[in-house]
């Protein structure tokens, strides 16, 4: 456990399904952790309000306790801009926030840096985790949202728009299919997605179930293991054909599905290896599904603070106040 002192910053990570808050150290290590359910159906300004006092509620115990917090770092769902958030349907209202404004309103006294979750997610991996040192590498997550973020040279890519890596709109069968990112839709997302996931579970049994309970249903039940076989391997393609795409040294796995010990990893390397003409080494990213709170404190130990910068640094996270 590390101690308060010398930039410290304070991390606030919302996402789809959880919301969490920590202090962070030039490190990458966590005190103060906290989280709370998301519950997206209250709607975009109700859910940030519910982050922002979570975040003040970490950051009044570590100044009661005599820490030192100079920055403030937030990964959010989708691509942040000045006045909207761009490619973010898991929150209703979430794309007309002006996130930096209200943010910056509630800490008035703090800098602060923010990011795309799973750009920042591959920020903390380049920066502590399995992506450090690799010149060519990939972190694919893997959770309520499907996205992927490629690292070349130290450097997390950004694309045209801010949008490398967004394979949750790619097309789940190599053909054109009703609703696209012209209608809002993701197609791969919301087929191996969480909330996915838990529409393909409400067909099968009457009420939707989260992955986590079709992992623990599918142990003794036939239908349940058939469809969770289903889902890993659409996985292992999706995997296989980024690596093939991006050519990586390795390939990162994060997310809330990396959590559980069933996760196959093993069975994504082996089909890795056999589609991939260069096969990457396919691991579990070092912060599985807490990478994008790491990646919080990355950012703003990088932009506000100078600090934590892996190589030359990397280009997602946007700094609204030096």
């Amino acid at each position: 456990m590390m101690g308060g002192g010398a930039g410290a910053v304070l991390a606030l990570d919302i996402g789809g399904t959880k919301i969490a808050a920590a202090i962070g150290d030039a490190g990458g290590e966590l005190r103060r952790w906290r989280t709370r359910p998301t519950e997206a159906e209250r709607g975009a300004e109700r859910v940030l309000e519910s982050a922002i006092a979570l975040a003040n509620e970490v950051l009044w115990e570590e100044r009661v306790s005599g820490g030192d917090v100079r920055a403030i770092g937030v990964s959010t769902m989708g691509l942040t801009r000045v006045d909207r958030v761009d490619l973010a349907p898991n929150v209703p209202g979430w794309a007309d926030l002006a996130i930096p404004a209200v943010i910056g309103k509630a800490f008035p006294a703090l800098p602060l840096a923010f990011g795309n979750d799973v750009k920042l997610a591959a920020l903390a991996e380049l920066t502590w985790g399995a992506l450090a040192d690799v010149a060519c590498g990939v972190y694919l997550n893997l959770g309520t949202g499907v996205a992927a973020a490629l690292v070349v040279d130290g450097r997390v890519v950004e694309g045209a728009h801010g949008a490398a890596g967004e394979i949750g709109y790619w097309l789940t069968d190599g053909s054109a299919t009703p609703r696209m990112a012209a209608n809002g839709a993701a197609p791969t997302e919301e087929s191996l997605g969480g909330r996915g996931v838990a529409r393909r579970t409400g067909a099968l049994f009457g009420q939707p179930v989260e992955v986590a309970e079709l992992i623990a249903r599918a142990e003794d039940d036939q239908r349940a293991e058939a469809l969770l076989q289903q889902v890993w391997d659409q996985i292992a393609t999706l995997a296989a054909n980024l690596a093939i795409v991006c050519d990586p040294q390795v390939l990162a796995l994060g997310g809330g599905y990396v959590r559980s010990d069933r996760f196959p990893i093993d069975a994504i390397a082996r089909l890795v290896a056999r589609a991939v003409p260069y096969p990457p080494e396919v691991v579990r990213a070092r912060f599985a599904g807490d990478a994008s709170l790491h990646g919080a404190v990355a950012v703003a130990l990088r932009d506000c603070l100078g600090g934590a910068s892996p190589r030359a640094g990397a280009a997602e996270g946007r700094s609204s106040r030096q």
